[in-house]
């Protein structure tokens, strides 16, 4: 599903928005890194995401940086280990990671109303067929009787 070229692009930034949160309300709290990472993934209902989460939290527990385990992942977008590399480096994970959450909210929500917008005409064509097969469909046996009174 991640790989399909619109429905891949949302539930990644859907997955990822909703990582990238829920770790910035963890490390908020309080709760260590590595059990953080854990409880997100556990949060996730993405299974590709989940097991990369994990993943990272096992990289992390081996000594890893936060950014350079989610890096080895190759499912988490580019921005997001960007914004997590500069908040690891600076001590503001939670702030950094809620700007992340947050800017990927905004591109998901661009991208369902840019698909809204374009299934618009096409459904008023599907209706526009519906109609015709239904006045084709009334019309038909008006003009078959048309023809057996000539």
């Amino acid at each position: 599903m991640l790989r399909l070229p619109i429905i891949g692009r949302l539930r990644n930034g859907i997955a990822s928005a909703r990582f990238a949160q829920t770790l910035a309300v963890l490390t908020g709290s309080g709760v260590p890194v590595v059990s953080a990472l854990g409880y997100a993934a556990a949060a996730q209902d993405d299974y590709v995401f989940r097991q990369a989460a994990e993943r990272a939290a096992t990289g992390v527990r081996e000594g890893m940086g936060i950014s350079k385990a989610l890096r080895a992942e190759a499912v988490f977008p580019p921005m997001i280990l960007h914004l997590v590399a500069s908040g690891e480096a600076s001590g503001e994970l939670p702030r950094v990671l809620e700007q992340a959450a947050r800017q990927q909210e905004l591109l998901v929500e661009a991208r369902l109303s840019t698909l809204t917008a374009l299934l618009e005409p096409l459904l008023i064509l599907v209706m526009g067929g519906v109609v015709l097969v239904i006045v084709l469909a009334t019309l038909e046996p008006i003009i078959e009787m048309n023809s057996l009174i000539k």
